[in-house]
């Protein structure tokens, strides 16, 4: 099955509740939210816009939160916590990124090198670059909807792996 990324948007207010640990996240019945499940690519974005597997700068390190600093005790893999004007941030950052540009960022070889999930879990073939791309492209752009409303609406956002 593999590790799947999903986000969820809710009032800024929780979000820096559970972000100062005044609010557990496990308390809250997080299927009642807005939420967007973007497979097994969180990795693969996180590497494409950032260059690395983890901690990546902002604004594009808040596309897939994976900074040890967001880091909320939550399920086997921890979960990251986004402040609404974070999320924004990221929406302005990703509103300047085209196919086009993304192509320039990727750097297949170096992704199957680094082992970036799913590439080294074998779901996806290391033979393929450009369906692996593809991939990765159908997810960051449901990525950017997803944050454009939840900026839209004020909110923030808890990004976790299951």
């Amino acid at each position: 099955m593999g590790m799947r990324g999903y986000y969820f948007a809710l009032d800024d207010n929780l979000v820096q509740q559970i972000g100062a640990g005044d609010l557990a996240l496990k308390s809250l019945k997080i299927d009642k939210y807005p939420g967007l499940d973007i497979d097994r690519s969180w990795e693969g974005i996180h590497y494409l816009l950032c260059g690395d597997i983890s901690d990546g700068e902002p604004p594009l390190g808040y596309v897939v939160p994976l900074t040890s600093d967001k880091g909320i005790d939550f399920g086997s893999f921890g979960a990251f916590s986004l402040r609404a004007e974070q999320v924004a941030e990221a929406v302005q950052a990703m509103s300047e990124l085209d196919e086009a540009q993304l192509r320039l960022r990727y750097d297949f070889p170096a992704m199957v090198k680094e082992e970036v999930y799913p590439l080294e879990a074998g779901t996806v073939s290391n033979e393929d670059e450009d369906a692996f791309f593809a991939y990765m492209l159908q997810h960051f752009n449901e990525i950017r909807r997803f944050y454009s409303q939840t900026a839209a609406e004020g909110k923030g956002l808890i990004f976790y792996i299951f």
